[in-house]
């Protein structure tokens, strides 16, 4: 049986003055997968999750969440209406500690006016043992790896009691180790229902990890398919809009580099 639909937009566009970014694309993504988003630089993945998180207006088109309609206008909005995104270029308070960045701007506090640093260490101790997230919340975020940084962003997601979290090309700077702990808390934001929306470039990553996948080109939907019944190869052909065969005289270097396609 099909999950329920937690996302759906349908009809985006969006121009911007000489480029039309988006034209009539669709997204549908279910609770309890992992969904990608592909397709070559300039496709429109970031344009349409900029529309999805409120810092892009669209010029079309409709979103719903969990059965209503949004529309946001702004960031914060989307955070606090349940859609997180975990940015490829982490924006964080580097002088101050994890659990400052992770309730910055929403201290959790008792009588409406004084902030509650047990209610704040309780908080932090739940999420990120649901997560199992080995950082130390009294760290300071600039002593710590990439890795565990992007751990904090994605508890920091969890806090708001995300619906749906973007992950946009989260494994670009994690060496293999770290890339499979990273995907160890996405396969249990997964089991808890959520949706992921999972952006990057390598092959290998969305083959282990996603269960469908939305192809982009040109700011157009190709379609949405089935990780399992979708060849690497059609894939990658759906990405660039050349026939398979011309794929293959191509060669490696040319379409793949490794796992990774060079888009």
């Amino acid at each position: 049986m099909d999950h329920p639909v937690l996302l759906e937009m349908k009809g985006i566009s969006k121009e911007f003055p000489g480029v039309k970014a988006l034209d009539n694309v669709n997204l549908t993504v279910r609770a309890g997968t992992v969904h990608a988003l592909m397709g070559e630089n300039g496709a429109g993945k970031s344009t349409l999750m900029k529309c999805l998180f409120g810092i892009y207006n669209r010029d079309a088109g409709t979103i719903t969440l969990d059965g209503k309609e949004i529309h946001f206008k702004s960031s914060k909005e989307a955070l606090e209406n349940g859609v997180a995104m975990v940015h490829q270029e982490l924006n964080q308070a580097l002088t101050r500690t994890v659990q400052d960045n992770l309730w910055l701007g929403r201290y959790p506090k008792t009588a409406g006016f004084v902030v509650s640093e047990r209610i704040m260490d309780q908080r932090t101790k739940e999420i990120f043992d649901t997560l199992e997230v080995s950082v130390n919340p009294k760290a300071v975020m600039s002593t710590l790896p990439v890795s565990q940084r992007q751990m904090v962003e994605i508890a920091k997601a969890v806090s708001y009691d995300s619906k749906i979290i973007v992950f946009d090309e989260p494994t670009s700077s994690l060496d293999e180790e770290e890339t499979q702990r990273l995907f160890a808390v996405v396969r249990k934001l997964k089991a808890q229902g959520l949706g992921v929306i999972f952006v990057s470039h390598f092959l290998d990553q969305i083959y282990e990890l996603c269960d469908r996948i939305t192809v982009l080109r040109n700011g157009e939907l190709v379609g949405a398919y089935a990780v399992a019944e979708l060849p690497r190869v059609e894939l990658i052909s759906k990405m660039i809009g050349k026939e398979l065969g011309d794929i293959q005289s191509m060669g490696k270097n040319t379409a793949l580099c490794g796992d990774e396609v060079l888009i």
